[in-house]
Parts: structure tokens; C-alpha cells; sequence
């Protein structure tokens, strides 16, 4: 007589949990990035002594050296494992880094990100995609990068701009005409009522 034997085969679902630890030390990070530069924002980017910006680079050097250690670690961050918080620092940390080659290699990793909707958003992706180009001597493409000059807000040079708002679009992003009008809001350039930057 044979015996027939039917194995289940059950799937366990298991639900990660969040590194606490090392969102922790993500925002930890974050908080150092940006208490730096809101000292620097009180007195004025024109104003700014030598001291400060040798303490700000020191920060942004530190926390890409400890960013690549982790990625090595973990490879990229997703929300499942540092939640939204933690990506979002994790990006801040990449953004204001001083190493172009590690922005530059990173960009992938954040498009698939945002792609999948792992905790990275399309501005993010748009910031650092720019950054990037412009760093390589190239247009940016989304017109997320200006210089604020004698009471004017300069974007630079942007690769076919007449479609900029459309690409602006894709990436969940205001026309550029309305992130002038914050940017002219936020220097204290032009006050622009119907903005709330609150």
C-alpha cells in the first residue's frame, strides 16, 4: 500500500522591524548636518566666518565616511529598515557630502527608491540628479539648483528648459516658476502672500 504524502507548504510572513539603532544614529547625523547650517542660516551665508565653514565640512566629511560604512553594511537604506526618517536623513547626508563620486554612485540607488516607494521621494531624486550634473560641468534638468545674487534668484543653466515643468512633474514637483517664487519668498527677496512657507 502506498502512502501519499502532501507537504504544505506554508509561507511565513515576517514583518522586519526598523533598525532603531541605526535610525538613531541616521538622525543623530541629520541633526548635527542641520544645526550647522541653521547657525550659518541666522547670520547670513554672505557673513559666514571661516571657522563655521571648516566645522560644517568637518560634519558633512565625517558623516560620509560613516554613511559608506553603513551602506557597505546594510546596502541601501529602505524605510523597512530605518523608516522614512532614516531615508530621508540618509539622503540629507548625501546631498551636503563633499565626495561627488559617492553622490554620483548613490543616484541609482535612490531612483530605485523612489521607484519601488521605499522611502525616498522625486524632489529627493531631483536634488541629487542635479547636484551631480552640475558637479560634472553638465545643465541640470529638473532646475533645482540656484544661486541667490545681488537680489536675484540665478538658476543654472538647464538643459532643455522649456520642458523642465514637465519633468518637474513627473517627479511630484511644482512648476518652476512657483519654486522661484518660494525661493524669492524664503531669501527675502519678494513676499509672495500666497506662499506659506510655515
Amino acid at each position: 500500500m502506498r502512502y501519499l504524502t502532501i507537504l504544505l507548504f506554508i509561507p511565513f510572513v515576517t514583518l522586519a522591524e526598523i533598525n532603531s539603532v541605526l535610525q538613531k544614529e541616521l538622525i543623530e547625523m541629520e541633526i548635527k548636518d542641520q544645526k550647522i547650517r541653521n547657525q550659518i542660516n541666522k547670520i547670513g551665508w554672505q557673513n559666514i566666518t571661516k571657522k563655521l565653514v571648516a566645522k560644517k565640512n568637518a560634519i558633512d566629511a565625517t558623516n560620509t565616511v560613516r554613511l559608506k560604512a553603513i551602506i557597505k553594511k546594510h546596502s541601501w537604506l529602505t524605510k523597512d529598515l530605518v523608516g522614512t526618517e532614516g531615508v530621508n536623513a540618509a539622503f540629507l547626508i548625501i546631498q551636503h557630502s563633499p565626495d561627488i563620486t559617492f553622490k554620483e554612485q548613490m543616484l541609482p540607488h535612490l531612483k530605485k527608491s523612489y521607484l519601488n516607494g521605499e522611502g525616498v521621494t522625486g524632489q529627493q531624486v531631483a536634488l541629487l540628479t542635479d547636484r551631480v550634473l552640475i558637479a560634472q560641468g553638465k545643465k541640470q534638468i529638473y532646475g533645482t539648483q540656484a544661486d541667490v545674487s545681488e537680489g536675484q534668484v540665478l538658476f543654472s543653466p538647464i538643459e532643455d528648459e522649456v520642458n523642465v515643468d514637465k519633468r518637474r512633474e513627473e517627479m511630484k514637483m511644482p512648476p518652476l516658476d512657483f519654486y522661484l517664487k518660494i525661493m524669492e519668498k524664503m531669501y527675502g527677496i519678494k513676499d509672495h502672500p500666497e506662499i506659506d512657507l510655515n
